[in-house]
């Protein structure tokens, strides 16, 4: 049965970018997908002979074995054959995928990794038109400006990313490597920004690295979500609050109010909208000096309106 850790961790490590960056041939293509589907379906690992699996993705004994051999040469499947003293046509083979990327041998003068097979945004560098491409694993020296040793800005990304995680070595390590890259290419604040945000939905930053776009969509989806019964209810409540104050002080005992104050305190009480009233009031507060402390109470809730009535900016 195949090892849910060895698949996840083959995923993690972008197993499936590099293989798709591998330069395979068709067939051998062909056998890496059938053997993936295995895996999905829980076989590690399978027995069978080289006429059966030639039947099954529809190519002939002879190419199927050359092809076996060249996956097994670059280290990619593990091959083994049973006794083939009597026929070797007939003879079974025990077959499984090499889930350890690094262990490949593919066709590049460096061997690629997980990282390399990311794709990274582009980086500004001055004028628009000046554009240029992250290159993997490599560091541009200007990003070291503004970073100490003790404390690389990088750091911040991965102590924020490993909060309530338990990992092990190997994938702090990859997590290390994906948070240089993603200081190197985004602002670290906005980094830190969107890891608060999703903080679980992303299962790796080498993930939230090479599909930057995405996550930035959704957040932009997400947070400009207004809650306009909430937004409503709230203003609702504020307005209540102003029209309590102004009832308790027209109910008080001791107040000593004018006419035309008492008629202000009305107004607000009776208003449709005593936050904006309120506004206009305050700009005579000097008419009503027994609303003083009123108004020192309640300015927090004013909101200030054009001469239409529109509100030009908020206090609450």
């Amino acid at each position: 049965m195949a090892s849910q850790h060895t698949f996840k961790r083959f995923m993690k490590e972008s197993g499936f970018k590099v293989l798709a960056l591998a330069r395979l041939s068709q067939c051998e293509y062909s056998i890496m997908l059938y053997l993936l589907n295995c895996a999905v379906s829980g076989l590690d690992q399978f027995i069978t002979t080289e006429s059966e699996l030639a039947s099954l993705i529809g190519y002939d004994d002879g190419t199927l074995r050359a092809t076996l051999g060249e996956l097994a040469g670059k280290n990619i499947i593990r091959l083994h054959y049973g006794d083939t003293a009597t026929n070797v046509d007939s003879a079974s083979l025990r077959v499984a995928i090499q889930y350890d990327v690094s262990k490949w041998i593919l066709a590049y003068d460096v061997e690629a990794t997980s990282q390399d097979a990311i794709v990274f945004p582009f980086r500004r560098t001055g004028a628009t038109a000046n554009l240029k491409v992250m290159d993997g694993q490599k560091k541009d020296p200007r990003a070291k400006k503004g970073e100490t040793t003790d404390n690389p800005t990088w750091r911040r990304v991965l102590e924020s990313y490993l909060q309530n995680r338990s990992m092990d070595d190997d994938e702090i390590e990859q997590a290390e490597n994906a948070a240089k890259i993603l200081v190197e290419v985004h602002p670290v604040d906005q980094v830190l920004l969107m890891l608060r945000h999703f903080h679980q939905r992303i299962p790796t930053l080498s993930l939230l690295a090479s599909s930057w776009q995405h996550y930035q969509e959704i957040f932009e989806a997400e947070t400009q979500k207004v809650d306009m019964l909430g937004a409503r209810q709230k203003h609702q409540e504020l307005d209540q609050k102003l029209r309590s104050q102004g009832e308790a002080l027209l109910l008080s005992s001791e107040s000593q109010l004018s006419e035309e104050e008492r008629t202000v305190l009305n107004i607000l009480i009776k208003h449709r909208h005593p936050r904006r009233q309120l506004f206009w009031a305050y700009q005579l507060r000097s008419r009503y000096p027994n609303l003083s402390g009123f108004f020192a109470d309640n300015a927090s809730l004013m909101l200030s309106v054009t001469s239409g009535g529109t509100v030009v900016k908020r206090h609450d």
